[in-house]
């Protein structure tokens, strides 16, 4: 049976998780469930998107979603704040502000910080991306003469594929460093090659096998840091239950071992203790288990499991021609993936900055996709 009493979710962290949830605030206030969401940013950016922004490709409207918008469409409170601590007894959080804001259920969705293994004014981490918003500026005025990647797994390389691509006029001598004995360590060696090979090309020098010190990047004018994350609840204090990384623990419904009223999602989440990748495809396919779950248990009724994709597909891109598309050993490289990833992309944002009507066809979107691709 449902309750007349009106519930409180509150929505820590607007991620990619939180989206589908936070659409649902007027549906939802016919179950007498109010949702709020507080978020130290107004934006999101869509971590797809990024390495395209950097380069010029992608336009600030093709790269964010703006949550106070988003939140006002759908009669949602938004508090701009960072959440420092969790009372679970009490069913508070606390902001860095110091205001306490109440809940009766929680989701925690604060996303991933890049881990700080060096120090330095012209460091610009991957996670959070706010600070690379302002290296984006100096990139695509052409100030940067000089600039070093640090990672080269999937983000540091799709980043330095795109700011050294031809069609980006402001490149920079670009340097990527890496201390795996390859970049991409972690995919198959055909695209490792591959990418090692488009980048050479280019000019920009590949260094594999060496660790990164502070006197190395002084020699740079701007060093962007990809070289791996952590949760970003390692920055609140709270007593859930955690499992690989300090990722909180969570069952297969999202919901925080030993605790029915929080949910947790996204970079931040240990599904199960089965340590899924810090992936975007997870966090998204999290947000419908999220929009069901969460209102079932307020509802009092029975909670379904995450089931990730079968498999993960990867689309990398190269600049605004091509991009890589690797699913398990396979790598397929062309213009098709880049305008594969163009409408996925796009539409994505769509569904979270544009009302229905408003929203492009696939059939508009592929065609954008053909001509932006289309050799200049």
């Amino acid at each position: 049976m449902e309750s007349s009493a009106i519930k409180t979710l509150l929505i820590v962290g607007g991620g990619h998780a939180s989206l589908p949830v936070i659409k649902m605030g007027r549906k939802w206030k016919e179950h007498d469930i109010s949702i709020r969401l507080i978020s130290a940013k107004p934006y999101l950016i869509y971590s797809g998107a990024l390495p395209q922004f950097m380069a010029g490709f992608y336009e600030w409207n093709q790269t964010a979603v703006d949550l106070k918008n988003l939140c006002e469409r759908c009669d949602v409170p938004f508090t701009a704040g960072r959440v420092i601590s969790v009372n679970e007894k009490k069913n508070t959080v606390t902001t860095s502000e110091g205001s306490t804001i109440s809940y009766d259920y929680l989701l925690l969705n604060v996303g991933a910080s890049t881990r700080p293994v060096i120090d330095g004014e012209n460091i610009s981490p991957v996670k959070p991306m706010s600070k690379l918003l302002k290296l984006r500026e100096k990139l695509v005025s052409g100030s940067v003469r000089k600039l070093l990647i640090i990672g080269g797994g999937a983000a540091g390389s799709e980043l330095a594929m795109n700011v050294s691509h031809p069609e980006f006029k402001h490149s920079s001598d670009i340097t990527i460093i890496d201390n795996n004995d390859r970049l991409l360590s972690s995919y198959p060696a055909k695209l490792s090659d591959e990418v090692t090979s488009i980048l050479k090309e280019r000019g920009v020098a590949v260094i594999t096998g060496e660790e990164t010190s502070t006197g190395f990047t002084k020699a740079f004018d701007e060093v962007i840091l990809a070289a791996g994350n952590q949760p970003g609840s390692v920055s609140i204090n709270h007593n859930f239950k955690t499992g690989t990384k300090g990722r909180i623990l969570t069952e297969e419904s999202l919901r925080v071992r030993g605790n029915p009223t929080v949910f947790a999602a996204g970079d931040v989440a240990d599904v199960n203790g089965k340590d899924y990748q810090q992936i975007g495809v997870h966090a998204v396919k999290q947000g419908i288990v999220l929009r069901k779950n969460i209102k079932a248990a307020i509802l009092g009724r029975p909670l379904t499991n995450y089931k990730p994709y079968f498999t993960n597909p990867l689309i990398i891109s190269n600049g605004p021609d091509s991009a890589f598309f690797i699913m398990n050993r396979w790598v397929l490289k062309g213009r098709m993936y880049a305008v594969l990833k163009y409408v996925l992309d796009m539409r994505w944002l769509d569904k979270y900055t544009k009302t229905p009507e408003q929203r492009k066809s696939d059939v508009k979107l592929f065609r954008e996709g053909v001509n932006r691709s289309g050799k200049k």
